[in-house]
């Protein structure tokens, strides 16, 4: 290296709010609320999770979930309104998240029905509760499947879709009857999400060993959502939990207990955190199930955190998902205009997850009223966790760059300005970018060795 620096950053333990990760947003608890309830209609005194913070009562968010009908976007038998949609994902981006994406095919209320276009068709609904229509007498699986195909076929790749939940069959999605469904009926759906999704991150409900299996087949990069987490016997008591008796043993049964090294794991709250906090379950116990199962996000469904709780909560969020530590960084302190600039750096990932989307490394300098930006070849998708990451990069600076002193800096772009930057776990953050030092460009001339 010519006059190489090296650097070591100083590590942070504060909380960071990125792109994927955390607790899903919670917009009825931002801004300036007068009061704060929870979900059972009792006020709360306000707090905050950090001095700066633009949520009361739960932490700050980067991710939203983003929830749409069938109905809304599919107006007419191949006709799609996918503005509706597009909305919502605005909606996301002006907060600055990134979403998790879910189309359900209906719910249980009139207003949340399959299509009209298809209730005209198949007035008859079935008796099994938690089906709007028959998905084995009426052409549900054709047709749910064209929905998808068109779905990924518009948004696979979209900037501000950080996932896509599959859906199968039953109310909101949540998989209600699938066990009924033949295999080559889950299979036309599975592939219809497979084929169709080639960047955008899928996650699976993590409902039963059939669907999974045929998933698995694909040997698709999936990962797998779970829709009752902290629930500590609140259906059958001291019987049966999904905590202990449930997740636990089906992550190992659907053998998808090494899904997160490839694809996002998502849970939601059963009831709300809340409750388990009135029940006097052990949020610890929960907190830990989670990181070993490997969690991306949590959705807290917009409601509070007993603050009790506060701290148990930021030590949690420090681990979920991905964090970036840069441990130690050493580059070339003279280099000439044309020449190579070559980059050291040790990384770590401290959280339990690595980061599902394909954001941009970059080396960028500042000098001469000028800014270029170096983008690496590394995936930074690979980072996986406990692991020892070695960086080591040569950039070839542009021939034209003019002479004198430049400040480097690196970054993770996302690309979504209203996003900005992964932050990373270390001091030292200007607007998403974190200085290094700085180097000298020479021209004309090699560079002092």
């Amino acid at each position: 290296m010519n006059r190489a620096v090296t650097v070591y950053p100083v590590i942070s333990d504060d909380i960071l709010s990125n792109p994927g990760i955390g607790f899903t947003a919670a917009p009825g608890l931002m801004g300036e609320p007068d009061r704060i309830y929870d979900n059972r209609g009792e006020e709360h005194s306000k707090y905050k999770f950090t001095e700066n913070g633009r949520t009361f009562n739960h932490p700050d968010s980067k991710v939203y979930f983003c929830s749409a009908r069938w109905r809304d976007l599919e107006i007419s038998k191949g006709v799609f309104h996918w503005e509706v949609l597009e909305e919502k994902l605005d909606y996301a981006k002006s907060m600055g998240c990134t979403a998790v994406v879910r189309c359900s095919p209906y719910a249980l209320s009139d207003e949340e029905d399959i299509p009209a276009w298809f209730r005209a068709e198949y007035p008859e609904e079935p008796e099994f509760p938690f089906w709007r229509v028959d998905p084995q007498t009426t052409p549900y699986i054709a047709y749910w499947s064209d929905f998808i195909k068109a779905f990924a076929a518009r948004f696979d790749g979209h900037p501000v879709i950080s996932s896509v939940d599959m859906t199968i069959v039953g109310a909101w999605g949540e998989g209600g009857g699938t066990e009924f469904l033949k295999p080559e009926a889950i299979s036309r759906i599975t592939d219809a999400y497979l084929d169709g999704f080639k960047i955008t991150p899928l996650q699976a409900l993590l409902h039963d060993p059939l669907s999974i299996r045929i998933i698995k087949e694909r040997k698709a990069k999936v990962g797998f959502r779970v829709d009752c987490l902290g629930d500590m016997g609140g259906f059958h008591g001291d019987q049966w939990s999904h905590m202990t008796d449930f997740y636990p043993q089906n992550i190992q049964n659907f053998q998808m207990a090494d899904a997160w090294e490839k694809a996002p794991i998502l849970f939601e709250a059963c009831w709300h955190m809340n409750d388990w906090y009135l029940q006097g379950w052990d949020i610890d116990y929960i907190i830990q199930e989670t990181l070993k199962w490997h969690i991306s996000s949590f959705n807290n469904k917009g409601t509070v955190v007993p603050e009790p709780w506060k701290e148990n909560i930021k030590a949690w969020l420090n681990k979920m998902g991905y964090r970036f530590e840069l441990r130690k960084f050493t580059y070339d302190s003279e280099v000439s205009a044309g020449a190579e600039l070559g980059i050291a750096a040790l990384w770590a990932n401290v959280g339990v997850a690595p980061i599902y989307n394909h954001y941009s490394l970059v080396v960028r300098l500042t000098g001469n009223s000028q800014t270029y930006t170096l983008r690496s070849r590394e995936d930074i998708r690979d980072w996986l966790p406990d692991v020892d990451i070695a960086w080591e990069e040569s950039f070839t600076l542009p021939e034209d760059m003019p002479e004198g002193e430049y400040s480097l800096e690196v970054g993770i772009e996302t690309g979504v300005a209203e996003i900005g930057n992964i932050q990373l776990a270390i001091e030292g953050n200007q607007d998403g970018y974190y200085p290094m030092g700085k180097l000298f460009i020479e021209r004309g001339k090699e560079a002092k060795c």
